[in-house]
């Protein structure tokens, strides 16, 4: 019968790869292939739940096989890691004898950082696969046919309520007989009766694996029933309980399938740190992928006769030498350690060479996404109810970073009260002190819980999506509701592009940017927001002439304004901010005077690129300036070097970006980012379309018509079209705010306040389109953003996106992104 099965399978094309090795340990890992079901059905389950099946074949076909749906999906658990800030909030400094809770959180955060390290490395490469699959990070078993589950429960409390019977001695339904066919458990008749039937109920109490006082309650309770049918009917729906609802359940740290190798494939991660108890910690490990390779065979053998199933066990704080040294050669290639983690491309490649390929239809495929996604999508283990469509995906991933699913705004303060004087572990059990604690990363946590004077004088010189703007709005906050005497003045540069001002060009800073906008909307009126027009307003009211550069704005109203500056998005050099030549920093000398010895100062540095003919002058310039500021007017600059705002494959395009040199290193991605949205990049040579390209991507990457999208346009002349374009989408709404050159300045006040106008409304409700340009953007986030011909340097209109980002450039950077091999798709 062998050669025969062996046979049909060569002459189908469908030859399975033989194992070309066998585990000689007792760890068993690797491929093991679905044994073939005994049930006669192809697929029991449409067998005995006809119409359960239908609807969630139809309900994922709508919601995870449309055009615009990614091949491989990555599901929601491993985009949305809850439980990240459980880690990186606490400060372990803030303790000098570890304490039984300390001691807990660095043990659950182990686990936690584990799980997220060794998923991420997963996400990240089969972010962009081109084949049809799905990742899970939990996935719990109990979740299948849990609506059926259900129903058979109502069923069963229905019937003992209208029979007036125990819900405990009823017999076995219909429903309940056809959940254990499916699931592969087989309830035995019992035949015995009187004494006997008093035997079985002792054996059946061991055989059921029950605790002690569960298994006393269950022999006393099935003796003490009146007839011998109670008795066969109590043995009987205690055994269902066990099998289908404990003894086939547990929690799979991370599921992948891949339709192109039909393999299932489970990863037990261990966050198991030291090589004492190592061996005891992988026969653990390997005893759960064992049990839920048992699991998904009875589950679905009967669909995935042709699949394998794939043992995997991590422990990415373990050195695979030391693992090597638990486990045969052949489970060896199963295991993932430290090294693995640091070349994981390596190894995830030599893997899927050992898996099978396949050219048969997905109908298999299918039919296990409708049976675990379909039931999955309706369990208490999702926050909501899963869909995979390109904009719930957007969302997805929008939450994971932001904790928010607005859309479009400005960093928002952190909720809940501000921090305390100083930390103590006890408070942290205070519900409304949690949110606050877990909402930084160390880096930020670190400068909040420094004393007063530490944070009175603080300089940020750190890259984009650090949290500079997040932190200064958050003190800002504080000040504003502990210090009532002086005046707090948050100040806004954004729409500056450097220092210098072109009297020719002063209309154009007419224009609020929407950072100073949306800031204005997020500060009461105890923090006052000013923007670069206020600045030139106020000097030109002082002097009657324009200023030359923005240092002298600064200075000028500060000097007139004493109080708390929070000042944003600084262009602390001369030139562009993609081709700076000189560094340029404020005097602050006036920071001496008497009257701010109590005032906060605190400054975010715009971060630039710059000349290589200039860099070594430029460096040793700042340099010059953060020396004077620290040592002179006592200046701290706290070291933030972790981008906490994008998705990695916004990073993706950034890296590729043309790499000037910087004023400050481009800040990495922390160690569990969220993956986002496959980046997109379609080239468009002839500027004369950029429009149509830009509504042509919009119609295919954007269904949802309410979804907000940001358009963000490089060049002036490109935005009429871009905009002309735009208003042809009847059905979308389509909010413009880019600077107009207007003579008349009553006119252009006039205007100006027309499109803020239009522009709050749009930050309040974010539906639809927004054009903008990249100066008035500067310093905002949104979940999607279009870049339009933003040129190779224009790191800052990519890096204003969360989840998805689409570029619309010429071959010469689409042929950057081919050279680079990136994670792009093109």
């Amino acid at each position: 019968m062998g050669k025969l099965w062996s046979r049909l399978l060569i002459a189908t094309g469908l030859k399975r790869k033989a194992k070309v090795s066998v585990c000689s340990c007792s760890l068993d890992l690797g491929l093991h292939p679905f044994q073939p079901s005994n049930a006669e059905e192809a697929d029991i389950v449409r067998t005995k739940f006809p119409s359960f099946v239908e609807e969630l074949t139809k309900k994922t076909e709508e919601n995870y096989f449309q055009e615009d749906s990614p091949p491989f999906k990555l599901f929601p658990p491993s985009v949305r890691p809850d439980a990240n800030k459980l880690g990186h909030g606490y400060p372990f400094n803030c303790e000098e004898e570890p304490s039984k809770k300390k001691v807990k959180w660095e043990k659950d955060y182990a686990a936690i950082k584990a799980e997220q390290d060794v998923a991420n490395q997963f996400n990240i490469h089969f972010t962009n696969c081109r084949n049809e699959g799905f990742l899970f990070q939990p996935f719990h078993t109990d979740t299948y046919l849990k609506g059926m589950k259900e129903k058979a429960k109502q069923k069963r409390r229905g019937d003992a309520q209208r029979l007036h019977r125990d819900v405990d001695t009823l017999p076995l339904s219909e429903i309940e007989k056809n959940i254990c066919e499916c699931v592969g458990v087989n309830i035995g008749e019992i035949i015995e009766s009187g004494k006997d039937l008093d035997d079985k109920i002792d054996e059946k109490a061991m055989k059921l694996k029950l605790k002690i006082k569960e298994r006393e309650r269950f022999k006393n309770k099935g003796k003490t029933l009146p007839n011998d049918e109670d008795k066969k009917n109590y043995v009987k729906y205690s055994q269902y309980k066990k099998e289908v609802y404990d003894n086939i359940n547990c929690e799979m740290d991370l599921i992948i399938t891949i339709a192109a190798k039909r393999t299932f494939l489970e990863v037990e991660i261990k966050s198991h740190s030291a090589n004492i108890g190592l061996k005891s910690v992988l026969e653990k490990a390997a005893k759960q992928v064992s049990k839920g390779n048992k699991i998904v065979e009875k589950f679905h053998g009967d669909i995935l006769r042709e699949w394998d199933f794939v043992r995997v066990i991590a422990l990415p704080n373990i050195n695979k030498n030391e693992l090597e040294k638990e486990a045969c050669e052949h489970c060896s290639n199963f295991l993932i350690g430290s090294e693995e983690m640091d070349h994981f491309t390596p190894w995830i490649e030599n893997l899927l060479s050992k898996l099978q390929i396949s050219d048969c239809t997905s109908d298999a495929y299918r039919k296990l996404f409708a049976r675990v996604v379909g039931c999955y999508s309706h369990s208490e283990h999702h926050s909501s109810t899963v869909t995979l469509s390109l904009a719930e995906a957007r969302t997805e991933n929008e939450k994971a970073i932001t904790e928010k699913e607005k859309g479009v705004y400005s960093e928002n303060s952190v909720p809940g009260e501000s921090l305390p004087e100083t930390f103590q572990l006890t408070d942290f059990d205070k519900k409304e002190n949690k949110s606050v604690y877990l909402y930084w990363n160390p880096q930020q946590l670190e400068l909040l819980l420094q004393n007063e004077d530490t944070k009175k004088r603080v300089l940020f010189n750190s890259s984009f999506g650090c949290g500079k703007t997040l932190l200064m709005k958050h003190f800002a906050h504080t000040l504003a509701k502990r210090d009532s005497d002086k005046k707090v003045f948050y100040i806004s540069l954004a729409a500056a592009a450097g220092q210098q001002l072109d009297e020719s060009k002063s209309s154009k800073l007419m224009w609020p940017a929407v950072f100073d906008i949306a800031n204005g909307m997020d500060f009461d009126t105890r923090v006052e927001v000013i923007g670069v027009n206020n600045l030139i307003q106020h000097y030109q009211d002082k002097f009657n002439q324009h200023a030359a550069c923005v240092n002298d704005l600064l200075e000028t109203f500060m000097k007139d304004n004493p109080g708390h500056h929070f000042i944003d998005e600084l262009p602390a050099y001369e030139g562009g901010r993609y081709h700076a030549t000189k560094f340029s920093g404020p005097n602050l000398t006036h920071l001496t005077d008497p009257e701010w010895n109590d005032c906060c100062v605190w400054i975010a540095l715009r971060p630039c690129k710059i000349d290589s003919v200039n860099y070594d002058k430029f460096t040793a310039d700042a340099q010059a300036y953060r020396e004077h500021l620290t040592d002179q007017l006592s200046f701290h600059i706290p070291p933030l070097s972790v981008n906490m705002r994008n998705s990695s494959s916004v990073k993706e395009v950034d890296n590729v970006y043309y790499a000037r040199k910087r004023s400050v290193a481009p800040a990495p991605l922390p160690p569990n980012p969220v993956c986002g949205n496959p980046a997109i990049v379609i080239q468009c040579d002839n500027e004369s379309y950029r429009g149509k390209t830009v509504t042509a991507a919009i119609g295919k990457y954007f269904k949802k018509t309410s979804e907000p999208v940001i358009i963000i346009v490089r060049h002036s002349s490109d935005i009429a079209q871009v905009v002309e374009e735009c208003d042809k989408l009847s059905d979308r709404q389509v909010t413009t705010y880019y600077p107009r050159v207007i003579t008349e300045e009553s006119l252009l006040r006039r205007v100006i306040t027309e499109e803020v106008t239009k522009l709050r409304q749009f930050l309040s409700e974010p539906a639809g389109y927004l054009v903008t340009d990249r100066l008035l953007f500067g310093g905002m986030q949104a979940r999607n953003v279009i870049c339009v011909n933003s040129g190779y340097t224009d790191t800052n209109s990519v890096t204003r996106a969360i989840a998805q980002v689409i570029v619309i450039e010429d071959k010469h950077y689409v042929k950057r992104v081919k050279d680079k091999k990136a994670d792009i798709v093109v």
